[in-house]
C-alpha cells in the first residue's frame, strides 16, 4: 500500500484535528492570495495498467508565504480550511524555523495517517472479496 500524500493525509483529518493544527499555524503566515475553487481533470489506471479520464473533479488550491518561502496545496473538494493547512505545512517544512511547529503538529497528522491507512486496508480486504477468477483452460 503506497504512503499517502500530505493532502490525503491532511484530508483525512477529523474536525476537532483540523482546528487544532489551524490553531498551530504561525500568525506571520501570509496569503498572497486567497484560496479558491477550481477543476482537475482526474487521470486513474485500471487494472491492466492503461490510465483513462474519469472526469472533472472540483478541488481548493492554496498559496501561502512564510519567512521568504512559499507553500502550495491542492485538495479535492471544496475546503479552504484544509487547503491551507496542507500548504502551510508545505512551507513549514522548507523554510528555517518551522520543524519545531512542525513537531507539534505531528501527533494530529501521524493520527490521521494511521486512520487513512486503516480505511484504506478495510476497503482493500473490501474489494479482495469479491474477486474471481476464472479457470479458462481447466488444467492446462
Amino acid at each position: 500500500m503506497r504512503e499517502p500524500s500530505l493532502c490525503e493525509i491532511v484530508a483525512a483529518c477529523d474536525e476537532p484535528s483540523l482546528t487544532r493544527l489551524l490553531e498551530l499555524l504561525p500568525d506571520d503566515i501570509e496569503l498572497p492570495r486567497a484560496p479558491r475553487d477550481g477543476v482537475v481533470l482526474m487521470t486513474c489506471r485500471e487494472g491492466l495498467g492503461e490510465t483513462f479520464h474519469l472526469g472533472e473533479v472540483m478541488v481548493t488550491e492554496s498559496l501561502v508565504r512564510w519567512r521568504d518561502a512559499d507553500g502550495y496545496a491542492v485538495v479535492v473538494g471544496d475546503d479552504a480550511r484544509r487547503s491551507l493547512v496542507a500548504a502551510a505545512i508545505d512551507v513549514l517544512r522548507a523554510a528555517d524555523g518551522g520543524q519545531a511547529i512542525l513537531a507539534d503538529m505531528e501527533p494530529l497528522l501521524s493520527r490521521s495517517r494511521e486512520a487513512l491507512l486503516s480505511r484504506r486496508g478495510e476497503d482493500a480486504r473490501a474489494a479482495a472479496s469479491t474477486k474471481v477468477e476464472f479457470d479458462l483452460l481447466p488444467g492446462a
